[in-house]
């Protein structure tokens, strides 16, 4: 009986041109899937040994998670100046890094999207970061606005390096307290 199945889909994708049986890719899981929150829940600063993150003026330099689900970007590392506060994310999913993955399988990046309406956080409508990792725990953030889009983000990884731009976007946050992280 299995033979004849197997026959007839094989007899199927000969005479219908177009059709494919459907083979699916694996499933790409955050390496902190097992992690509450994804590890993404706390306060974190920018790495201000690092001088590609420090210079870099499109990071916040301070990011507050609460619970994977609302982010609290700061200009300052004391959390003052805020840029937007309590902008409501849904969880995405995770993605490989173009560049990184597969030879580094912990190369994932987890991807969120904003689900409030308040005009200060549209600037990060799209944020991708690599969840916190490592001892001491550091992490990797990028994000985007409307114009913006998930694979135009993971796609920085890729492009051309410009020191002047600081280029690939390789931003490193340590948890609150720690510099030094990476």
């Amino acid at each position: 009986m299995k033979s004849i199945a197997f026959i007839s889909a094989a007899v199927l994708a000969l005479v219908s041109p177009g059709v494919a049986i459907a083979q699916s890719e694996p499933e790409i899981a955050s390496p902190n899937a097992n992690v509450p929150h994804l590890g993404v829940n706390g306060t974190f600063t920018l790495d201000i040994s690092v001088p590609a993150s420090r210079h870099d003026p499109r990071n916040p330099a301070r990011i507050v998670f609460n619970e994977m689900r609302q982010f609290s970007f700061y200009r300052d590392l004391e959390g003052r100046e805020a840029i937007a506060q309590n902008c409501e994310y849904v969880y995405r999913g995770a993605a490989p890094d173009p560049f990184y993955y597969p030879r580094y399988q912990s190369s994932i990046w987890d991807q969120f999207e904003l689900a409030s309406d308040d005009p200060a956080c549209s600037g990060f409508r799209y944020v991708i970061l690599r969840a916190p990792h490592g001892e001491p725990i550091h992490m990797h953030f990028r994000y985007g606005g409307e114009d913006s889009s998930f694979q135009a983000l993971l796609n920085m990884s890729t492009g051309a390096s410009d020191e002047n731009r600081i280029n690939p976007w390789w931003s490193l946050y340590c948890a609150e307290g720690v510099t030094g992280c990476d």
